[in-house]
């Protein structure tokens, strides 16, 4: 559906590897080790804002619609042991049935109206923290065909054309963007359903596995979705800012975060990006991945110059898969750098919980490039900070990799 290599020259890959670097030895155990804890980094304190379930004022829904509202609220709002998300959802759906028929004569209920698709993405959201991510991709894909139609769904630059549009309603950008951020929960779900029975770096890594599944295909697709449309929007409005300046235009903007759209915040842009890494990179595909974090890192770099808590720690996590990546090729020299400037970064704010499981993932990865560089010693003291880190912060599943490969050196 969308075309990856125009997004790869839109991002300007700087390729911080090269093939067959020192020690490289594709088939040795050292690789294995590297998949393991950057497996497990997410990028902890930053998601989709735009996508979340706000539901209108309360004097838009009707009075029936507001107690069905007010009872699945109820349910839904509870703490963790007493919550009732099953009686939530039949009154979310409830609600929903109204409003949808409601709309077959008043347009202020339509299928679009924020309010209806406020409701439809808390339903989403509902249906995912109870595991049932088939209803929920069925949620997801409900609320884009409500706002977008089938053909914003099969193609975005449409909507990069609406977007750019000083006159577009606010209604309409808002739904936009919580479509957006609708797609890139699609693509995560998919994701996860496609190796809820298996290991990730099986299902995604395998070439016959990952090409027999339709929900890697999918995650694929709406993930490229996500990236065109945001990339493309970036790209219009950068070159809108230089040919007011009198300069030519360019097909690799800065990604200085100064010359984001208004719309687009440095946290949706970034967030998207290090999703969709994750995403390629678990698949092999690092010609993707790379560049994605690279200007993931760059939207985040003033704020992480400046001390910044959050963005320095994000940074951190960051160069965790940036180094990954670079390990996975067997640049290792190349590797140790980023490992090493995102330690610098792990370093300075020691009780933020992205800094310390960075502080892990990355002690972790060097132990691996210390070891496939035949320095075994080096390599056992980062396996032993990092497993006496992984245990500070309950990290039980890096504490297990991490001994491990300890027990291995």
């Amino acid at each position: 559906m969308c075309d990856s290599e125009s997004i790869d020259n839109l991002l300007g890959s700087r390729s911080i590897f090269t093939q067959g670097g020192p020690g490289s030895d594709s088939s040795g155990s050292w690789l294995t080790l590297a998949r393991g804890i950057a497996g497990l980094m997410i990028f902890g304190t930053v998601g989709l804002a735009i996508y979340a379930g706000v539901f209108g004022a309360g004097s838009v829904y009707p009075k029936p619609v507001r107690t069905l509202l007010r009872e699945g609220g109820k349910a839904y709002m509870r703490s963790e042991e007493t919550r009732d998300l099953p009686k939530a959802i039949e009154c979310y759906i409830k609600a929903l049935e109204l409003l949808d028929e409601l709309g077959t004569t008043d347009l202020i209920h339509a299928p679009d109206a924020a309010h209806v698709t406020g409701l439809v993405a808390r339903i989403a959201s509902v249906y995912s923290e109870m595991g049932d991510l088939d209803n929920a991709i069925r949620s997801y894909e409900s609320l884009l065909q409500r706002i977008l139609g089938s053909k914003g769904m099969d193609d975005p630059k449409p909507l990069v054309s609406e977007l750019m549009d000083p006159k577009l309603p606010p209604a309409r950008r808002a739904n936009i963007l919580r479509a957006l951020g609708c797609a890139n929960k699609l693509a995560e779900t998919y994701e996860t359903r496609a190796v809820r029975w298996k290991r990730r770096s099986i299902v995604l890594a395998d070439p016959a596995l990952a090409a027999s599944s339709t929900d890697v295909k999918e995650a694929g697709r709406w993930y490229q979705w996500c990236l065109q449309l945001v990339t493309l929007t970036y790209q219009n409005h950068y070159n809108h800012i230089q040919l007011d300046k009198g300069l030519e235009p360019t097909s690799t903007p800065s990604f200085d975060p100064t010359t984001l759209p208004r719309f687009f915040s440095i946290e949706i842009v970034a967030s998207l990006f290090y999703n969709a890494a994750t995403y390629f990179a678990s698949c092999a595909q690092y010609e993707l991945a790379v560049p994605l974090l690279q200007r993931a890192l760059d939207l985040l770099r003033p704020a992480t110059d400046n001390g910044k808590e959050d963005e320095v720690c994000r940074s951190a996590v960051l160069m965790s898969h940036l180094a990954n990546a670079a390990v996975m090729k067997s640049d290792l020299s190349g590797a140790e750098k980023t490992l090493m400037d995102g330690l610098f970064l792990a370093k300075k704010f020691s009780r933020n919980n992205d800094c310390l499981n960075s502080f892990v993932a990355l002690t972790y990865s060097l132990g691996t490039v210390y070891q496939a560089a035949g320095k075994p010693e080096s390599a056992r003291v980062q396996y032993r900070q990092a497993i006496d880190v992984a245990k500070t912060v309950g990290d039980k599943d890096a504490e297990r990799l991490a001994t491990a490969a300890l027990s291995r050196v």
